[in-house]
């Protein structure tokens, strides 16, 4: 996707006490066609505060014309998500600043198995939807809290030929004996807070299945954290970054040209060198060696141990 898409809000539903899902219409152009797994990097915010927030596509108009996401407000985050439940109306203006994929369906697998916690079932009614089309074998494993079981349930379309089932509670499901049960080439994808992907990663490797066939979408709410100050070494320039604002946004709104993609520790795009500073590594993509190495740093989600960071920029 290439710039930034104006839209505006079009739909406003609420869910449950805490889910709202909005319905995005394109202003200026369409949207890109979109595949199920797809994210959308969203701009919004007022005079005083401004975010780029991504959320899973659960849906998208063929002709481009709108998307529509799910958000769950977020207490413990940067107040994004708030800001979305508490001031957001119809016609708002939310723009789409990109779209991406980092979680595609496998095509080619026998069976889709798609483990699910919480919010984290949104990319899956895309999934659903797609594997519908194609006649796919598919299961969808959801657990979410009893009080929000009815509004999760509400999202399904009646008819589905694959095997749905949502479970109140974590305790509600046998994980392991479900994944042991699976036939072989079966793909599986879980979706949801970090310690359940664990578990469910964890269980599936233990009854069999390789790395290569576990698919899981680790978007990282980027959380805040005690302010510090960013040096530029190129220029010298010395920006702080405030302990509500990501790194990522505080270089964006000095001006500097950052790349990124996923803004959730998801795909490495955003990755900086460091040449001083212990950084306080909170992505998904360095591996241990690296995080070790402290040389690199991905600006989207990550912050630093001390009170200043000097950056290759």
């Amino acid at each position: 996707m290439s710039g930034t898409i104006a839209a505006r809000i079009a739909v406003i539903d609420v869910l449950a006490p805490a889910l709202r899902r909005f319905v995005l219409t394109a202003s200026d152009r369409p949207f890109p066609p979109v595949s199920a797994g797809s994210h959308a990097v969203l701009a919004f915010g007022d005079e005083t505060r401004r975010w780029k927030n991504p959320y899973s596509i659960v849906n998208a108009a063929e002709d481009g014309s709108s998307l529509t996401v799910i958000i769950r407000r977020e207490e413990s985050a940067r107040g994004g998500s708030a800001f979305l439940h508490d001031r957001a109306m119809v016609g708002m203006r939310v723009d789409v600043a990109s779209i991406g994929n980092l979680f595609p369906i496998v095509r080619t697998a026998r069976r889709h198995l798609m483990v699910s916690g919480g919010i984290g079932i949104t990319p899956f009614l895309a999934y659903i939807e797609a594997l519908e089309r194609i006649g796919a074998d598919y299961v969808l494993l959801h657990v979410c809290r009893p009080d929000e079981r009815a509004a999760f349930a509400n999202l399904l379309p009646d008819g589905l030929k694959g095997d749905v089932r949502i479970h109140a509670g974590r305790r509600a499901l046998d994980l392991p004996a479900l994944l042991a049960a699976q036939p072989v080439g079966t793909r599986l994808y879980a979706c949801g807070p970090d310690g359940f992907m664990d578990h469910v990663a964890t269980c599936a490797r233990q009854v069999g299945f390789p790395d290569m066939k576990i698919h899981l979408e680790r978007f990282s709410a980027a959380a805040g954290g005690a302010a510090f100050t960013v040096t530029l070494a190129r220029d010298g320039r010395r920006i702080a970054v405030g302990a509500d604002q990501t790194l990522l946004e505080a270089l964006e709104a000095a001006g500097v040209d950052v790349p990124s993609l996923c803004r959730g520790g998801a795909c490495g795009m955003c990755r900086v060198r460091v040449l001083d500073g212990r950084p306080d590594h909170r992505d998904h993509v360095l591996t241990k060696a690296e995080r070790m190495a402290g040389t690199e740093i991905l600006t989207c989600v990550s912050r630093t141990m001390g009170a200043t960071l000097t950056l290759d920029l």
